[in-house]
């Protein structure tokens, strides 16, 4: 008997205390998380739209070999950040006139004015290669042999290693009217026996060995990576962790759906409940992007894109097709928050930095953070926790972190600490930055370059740095 009433007593003692709201949080007391040390930094979200590199709407601009005259632009590309929140460009390339000839040193030339271009004004390309614009039939061939389509790819890696740095991915192009791989005359059309694959998947491991370990190559569907991996004798299994970001086929291999919400199967982008959950997970660790071609009653309404833009974690969408379907976005009040949450979006809720911190010895910052976006960065990203002389901005410490941000996955919350020795002879008052800037060299002092953390009064926009606090010694 006193067992039991001792018991009920307290089970009545935690209803009690479980009831009552929490101090630190107001809320459930039993699940209240312990209260923030003293001295932690908190920081004001932000819902502005933001020009971050790597991301967003993209503009599609077709490059044709019979007109070497056209080349990007820029001024365009700056005027496309400034006030279109704009930093990539879909660059489509058409060899039309090269189908049986070495591609010209003319349009090779132009090649690389845009990419320096890119790199001037602030901006990445996904690239795409083709042959034909249309299928119609007294236009064909519709692409180029596979043997011409392999010399070609030899004419362009210079360039691709060359200007990597503005490169976001390739998509896998080449075969097919607007290299979509589906309306081809020189390869097996709807391919369905193993054999009729092989064309195809030669083209792929060219390109593999080609295009910089560093950089992805897109598929049209998920079908055509899971029947690359099952002829390559693999498990036909989306990435985990473990193999993300490495130099494999697998882990380099994503996708583009360019029939985005358009029909039930996104019209054939999918075949089976199968290649939809590969392409959910996969896309946790590969780039995913691509276009609408119509409209389809709900799903191609805002809210659906939303809900699948989260699922298949999107990075990028071309901002010209469909436009019926972007502008039921904007009447629908979707528009602002897909601009927002395309790629990453990375908000810092809190910091708690090293109190009474002494010159000569070890400093951290630990800081909390959420990725509001649908996607992780697909591409490396540096970590630098930084220190400015408040009198001589030209007095500063760079510490480079060993963390990467590719893994700071949509939707979670990301909790990093970052490390520092300070200098000896440092003395005085500093601003305390965090910054993220291109790993590469061509790139990583442009702040245009730099991510852009999602709050209030941090960004510093001449330097591409995020103001976290101030430091005295």
């Amino acid at each position: 008997m006193k067992r039991n009433l001792l018991f009920a007593t307290l089970i009545s003692l935690l209803f009690v205390a479980c009831t009552n709201p929490c101090p630190v949080c107001g809320g459930d007391p039993c699940t209240c998380p312990e209260p923030d040390p003293e001295g932690t930094i908190y920081f004001t979200e932000s819902d502005e739209i933001i020009a971050n590199p790597e991301r967003g709407f993209l503009q599609q601009i077709y490059y044709e070999s019979g007109n070497l005259e056209s080349q990007a632009s820029v001024k365009s590309i700056k005027n496309n950040r400034e006030n279109n929140h704009m930093t990539l460009y879909l660059h489509s390339y058409y060899l039309t006139d090269y189908m049986e000839s070495d591609i010209s040193q003319e349009f090779l030339d132009r090649m690389e004015r845009n990419f320096l271009a890119l790199r001037e004004g602030g901006a990445k390309a996904v690239l795409r290669y083709s042959y034909k614009s249309n299928f119609n039939n007294n236009d064909k061939p519709w692409d180029a042999t596979p043997e011409w389509m392999a010399r070609h790819i030899d004419q362009l890696e210079p360039y691709w290693r060359k200007y990597t740095d503005v490169i976001l991915c390739l998509q896998a192009g080449f075969i097919g009217s607007w290299g979509e791989w589906y309306y081809t005359s020189t390869f097996p059309f709807n391919p369905k026996k193993d054999e009729d694959f092989v064309p195809r998947w030669e083209l792929i491991n060219h390109l593999l060995e080609s295009v910089p370990e560093d950089r992805q190559i897109a598929f049209r569907t998920p079908g055509y990576k899971m029947k690359y991996l099952e002829m390559h004798g693999q498990p036909i299994a989306p990435l985990n962790e473990a193999e993300a970001y490495q130099t494999t086929a697998k882990a380099r291999l994503c996708g583009h759906n360019d029939c985005f919400l358009a029909s039930a199967d996104d019209v054939g982008t999918y075949f089976s409940m199968e290649e939809r959950d590969f392409w959910a997970e996969d896309t946790k660790y590969t780039l995913m992007g691509g276009e609408t071609c119509g409209t389809c009653p709900k799903r191609s309404e805002g809210p659906s894109a939303i809900k699948e833009m989260t699922k298949y974690h999107w990075t990028y969408i071309n901002r010209s097709y469909h436009q019926e379907v972007l502008n039921s976005w904007i009447k629908d009040g979707s528009m602002n928050e897909i601009m927002r949450r395309l790629g990453y979006r990375f908000v810092l809720d809190k910091a708690y930095p090293t109190q009474n911190p002494v010159a000569g010895e070890r400093y951290s910052m630990v800081l909390t953070l959420r990725n509001v976006g649908f996607a992780a960065p697909a591409n490396a990203r540096d970590v630098e926790l930084i220190f400015v002389d408040k009198d001589d901005a030209t007095k500063k410490f760079v510490h480079k972190q060993q963390v990467d941000p590719r893994f700071w996955m949509g939707g979670d919350t990301i909790v990093t600490t970052l490390h520092a020795t300070l200098d000896a002879n440092m003395a005085g008052e500093y601003g305390v930055y965090l910054n993220l800037p291109d790993p590469y060299p061509t790139l990583h002092d442009n702040p245009a370059f730099s991510i852009r953390l999602a709050n209030e009064d941090m960004w510093e926009a001449e330097t591409g740095y995020n103001y976290l606090t101030d430091l005295v010694l």
